[in-house]
């Protein structure tokens, strides 16, 4: 909301008006850091969560839903992601929202997931995270503890409460991944695997979150059939 405010008074002589402009925002602000000087701005939930959760616990309702890279199309939504007869596989995964097979692209803007304003970040962007931020852990729903090699996650597939926490202002849950061979469920509460726009060949890049040997990756590639998160960046 932009809001102009006016200031009247008198000066002895006549009324006066001195004009105010602000704006107020009604809504968590998440982000972080990209440099010492740079903040970016991060959409609060996953691509396809409940925008009405808490979005700074990680919980069921904030896991969202899974997308193929390169593709605008949800290829699982955040209930079928957490619908126990999807867990060991989906019928005719491949051929569900195929990803392009070109390499060396870009996620195409005419193929962005995220709504006008937004889009899926770069794995520089990525990586400026992980450089300038401090991370933390919550496992099962406790406490944020700073995060060290002997903290340890268990997957599970009930297990919606474990995340990651970069600065203040932007938590990861670890929402696990769907496979790119059959689009069967792995590692949820222990990892989270989150989609860049930028290509590996033909492959995608992604941030890789992991709660037993270290925290997180941006250099690692997938391919580009596997179900990860999409957490979308400000344009």
């Amino acid at each position: 909301l932009k809001l102009k405010l006016y200031v009247i008074y008198n000066d002895g002589n006549a009324d006066r008006a001195i004009e105010l402009n602000t704006s107020l925002q009604d809504c968590a602000c998440c982000g972080a850091k990209v440099s010492s000087t740079e903040w970016l701005d991060f959409m609060c939930h996953n691509l396809g969560a409940d925008e009405a959760a808490d979005p700074f616990t990680p919980s069921a309702a904030n896991h969202g839903a899974k997308y193929k890279w390169g593709v605008k199309t949800v290829a699982l939504t955040q209930a079928q992601d957490q619908d126990p007869a999807y867990d060991s596989g989906i019928t005719d995964w491949t051929n569900i929202t195929p990803p392009p097979g070109t390499t060396g692209i870009n996620w195409l803007s005419t193929d962005n997931p995220c709504p006008p304003g937004w889009r899926v970040p770069t794995i520089e962007e990525w990586q400026s995270v992980i450089d300038n931020n401090d991370e933390y852990r919550t496992d099962n729903g406790t406490s944020w503890t700073v995060a060290n090699a002997t903290q340890s996650w268990s997957a599970s597939n009930t297990d919606f409460d474990n995340g990651i926490k970069f600065g203040d202002a932007l938590v990861l849950p670890a929402a696990g991944y769907r496979s790119h061979s059959n689009g069967s469920l792995s590692n949820r509460g222990q990892n989270g695997d989150y989609w860049s726009s930028t290509a590996n060949t033909s492959k995608g890049r992604r941030l890789y979150i992991l709660g037993n040997d270290h925290g997180a990756d941006a250099n690692d590639g997938g391919y580009r059939s596997y179900g990860f998160s999409v957490r979308c960046v400000a344009e």
